[in-house]
């Protein structure tokens, strides 16, 4: 009987060791952001900047369970360093959390996929879901300049069929908008 019931002991003991650590939002935005900052630079100029309020929850982990989980985040970089004016765009990076550890899916990220954005920067995310993204940034006006787009627009895409983010919509605001 103290056989089986010490067996008993270390199987729970072992199994509440094996057991996922609670991570709180923060951690996860930390290790994602963390986790699309090495992708970003592995695939552009060294030094892509990307912090934990860049993390978009697309599933987050409360819902079902932490292997559902998938996060969007947005990142500025000259995709393959090839330097030059106008080569530094903004890019999509899809990540999860696989057994404890944060993993870009580089087949759901671009530039595998298409990220087809009207603007080269953007400035600000308005809303999302898990399979839109309504963001806004600045196109180039008649008399802007290369590095200086002046028209703010509004924007959303949609993941197609093939994991492809196409736009849906897009509008200009009024000159001077927040964000813009």
């Amino acid at each position: 009987m103290k056989t089986a019931i010490a067996t008993l002991v270390c199987m729970t003991v072992s199994a509440a060791a094996l057991a996922a650590p609670e991570r709180s939002n923060d951690e996860i935005k930390r290790g994602v952001a963390d986790a699309v900052r090495r992708y970003a630079n592995a695939i552009s100029c060294p030094n892509v900047k990307v912090r934990p309020q860049d993390v978009l929850a697309l599933m987050p982990s409360e819902d079902d369970s932490r292997r559902r989980s998938k996060y969007a985040v947005l990142w500025i970089g000259d995709v393959g360093c090839h330097g030059g004016s106008g080569m530094e765009t903004s890019h999509l990076a899809i990540a999860t959390v696989n057994n404890g550890k944060y993993v870009v899916d580089p087949k759901l990220s671009s530039p595998v996929v298409e990220f087809e954005a009207p603007v080269r920067v953007i400035k600000r995310v308005i809303s999302y879901t898990d399979n839109t993204l309504t963001l806004q940034g600045n196109v180039h006006g008649p008399q802007d300049t290369q590095n200086t787009p002046t028209v703010p627009v509004r924007f959303t895409l949609k993941i197609d069929e093939k994991g492809n983010w196409r736009m849906v919509e897009k509008r200009a605001l009024p000159l001077g908008t927040i964000g813009g």
